[in-house]
């Protein structure tokens, strides 16, 4: 019998911290895939490009010294509430033997690469104002 890999909260969570809003798009929105729940991965896929634009726009219009680690606890937190309240708990995951964990290496993974495509779509969105 084959398992389905997920993210625990925590994982979802830490990528959240990684990468930001973009890993937690794409952590929530594979959950939600691995459950066979397509309408809600594309409600958190189209839910995630708004929050992610509206997010940019906010930060390149705040003061210098605005504190951005505001944005990363609320995305974290967030996540981790998302996870745990719409898909599943790590006891859950645990206690269930058609599900398990995805590795903490992937959850690396997805987390730089949103952090790096997150700061190009900034780079592009920055230089476009400049013109």
């Amino acid at each position: 019998m084959s398992q389905t890999k997920v993210f625990s909260p925590i994982q979802a969570a830490a990528g959240s911290f990684l990468g930001g809003p973009l890993a937690s798009t794409i952590l929530i929105s594979q959950n939600f895939s691995a459950l066979n729940e397509p309408e809600k991965k594309s409600s958190t896929l189209i839910a995630g490009a708004i929050i992610i634009i509206a997010l940019i726009t906010v930060s390149l219009n705040l003061p210098d010294n605005f504190p951005g680690i505001i944005f990363t606890i609320a995305t974290i937190i967030t996540t981790r509430l998302i996870v745990e309240k719409k898909q599943f708990t790590k006891e859950k995951i645990e206690e269930c033997e058609q599900l398990t964990f995805h590795s903490n290496w992937l959850v690396f993974g997805i987390g730089v690469l949103s952090l790096l495509l997150t700061f190009a779509l900034v780079f592009v969105i920055i230089m476009a104002l400049e013109i």
